[in-house]
């Protein structure tokens, strides 16, 4: 396995195991002195770049330092795509490489500093204090799973999207609500979607009604098949600020409307926000929650900050851009793998999830006076990389905290039932 982005418990649990001596051996009138010298037990670390807090970057550095000074038990070397590219054999350039430049071109334009890791073994740096979410916290978090693209049941999810003008991104998240009996309210983020119109040369994203069409589109998906409209969608959270050309894009969902396949549904509303239009659209479903940045983006973040730090949102995993993910499979008590080939919605709904997680550690919290404070891109990033993921992402988090806060509040309180209590009598002494 790639050793990376492996939680350290994996390498503090299996390490101790090398430190026994190979030419150790027990048994019968085996005389270990006339034996051959064995191998001695090794261990070999083999990855792309990850990050500068992950066990593999402190004995990458470790034993890199060790081999300089001249200790031959330690070896490290570090091949990045320009030595594949350029491998030759017998001095010979190689006629076909193991890679081509387009394919990591491709790779960093859709991730950039997922490409410098994978391809160019540059890991990545954490940020300062003011970075709200570590990179090892969403490694933690992150587990080896499918993206979801639909309701195969009676699953409960959260839509998070954020429209966006003619040159900025426009996407969609997707949580899945998850109860359990003894944490409560958690959250699996399990898909996004960037509504980008391919036809255009600068991938600008689509007009703002084919935008609606698909989003309505998702909602369907994720209510599921022959349920009632919106039975198993939780909420609708919409960026409610100047994205979509200044127009708040909740207007375009409080009429009825008919899908591809001739059915009538329900329109969308929020009732608050936009309570002038509930007489006008009385049917509309109340499942709607306009945010508008300017008032809600620090509460936002503050509960993306709580949220993670409860460990109560998850991932999936890294993707590795290979085209399939492996999973462990225990077929009649034998231990064996499964490889599931990922469809295009798969792959793009795995590689949005990433750019989130890219999105989120570089999200940094600015302190100002008075006890003031905003969030934003790190200064570096800010003409470099978009944040509405990570804002989708802040929205979603906000509604879990939401649904927990109001799970704690509602539960019953315990009352004790004193009438069949013995009347106690005092006594003087």
């Amino acid at each position: 396995m790639e050793s990376g982005f492996a939680p350290d418990e994996l390498f503090n649990a299996s390490l101790p195991f090398i430190t026994q001596n190979s030419d150790f051996r027990l048994g019968g009138d085996i005389d270990v002195s006339v034996f051959p010298k064995q191998f001695p037990n090794q261990a070999i670390f083999a990855s792309s770049a990850s990050s500068t807090e992950t066990f593999f970057y402190r004995i990458y550095r470790e034993y890199a330092q060790r081999m300089i000074l001249g200790d031959k038990n330690y070896f490290v070397a570090d091949i990045n795509s320009d030595i594949v590219i350029n491998a030759t054999y017998k001095g010979v350039l190689y006629p076909v490489p193991l890679l081509n430049q387009e394919t990591i071109d491709n790779a960093m334009r859709d991730n950039k500093e997922k490409c410098e890791r994978e391809y160019g073994n540059v890991f990545t740096t954490e940020g300062s204090d003011k970075q709200i979410i570590k990179r090892s916290r969403i490694i933690r978090n992150s587990e080896l799973r499918m993206p979801t693209l639909a309701n195969d049941g009676n699953r409960k999810f959260a839509l998070a999207y954020d429209p966006a003008r003619s040159f900025d991104q426009s996407c969609v998240m997707v949580g899945e609500i998850i109860f359990n009996d003894n944490i409560g309210y958690t959250m699996q983020i399990c898909n996004g979607i960037s509504f980008v119109d391919i036809a255009k040369k600068k991938k600008t994203p689509m007009r703002t009604p084919e935008q609606v069409k698909h989003l309505k589109q998702m909602i369907l998906d994720y209510n599921g098949k022959q349920v009632a409209d919106y039975e198993n969608i939780e909420a609708i959270l919409l960026d409610a600020g100047s994205g979509g050309g200044g127009v708040n894009i909740g207007d375009y969902l409080m009429e009825d409307w008919i899908d591809d396949a001739g059915l009538p549904h329900k329109g969308l509303i929020d009732k608050i926000e936009s309570s002038d239009y509930i007489s006008k659209f009385p049917n509309a479903s109340d499942k709607i929650k306009l945010m508008s940045p300017q008032k809600y983006k620090k509460m936002l973040f503050d509960a993306l900050v709580q949220m993670m730090g409860l460990d109560l949102i998850t991932f999936t995993s890294e993707y590795d851009m290979k085209g399939y993910l492996t999973f462990a499979d225990d077929i009649e008590g034998n231990d064996g793998i499964k490889i599931h080939k990922l469809s295009f919605d798969e792959e793009v709904a795995l590689k949005n999830i990433d750019l989130a997680k890219e999105e989120l550690v570089n999200i940094y919290r600015y302190d100002g006076t008075n006890g003031n404070y905003r969030y934003d891109l790190c200064e570096e990033k800010a003409r470099k990389m978009h944040d509405d993921r990570a804002y989708c992402l802040a929205m979603l988090a906000w509604y879990l905290s939401e649904l927990r806060r109001k799970h704690i509040t509602g539960k019953k309180t315990k009352s004790t039932d004193v009438s069949n209590l013995s009347c106690v009598s005092s006594v003087s002494f």
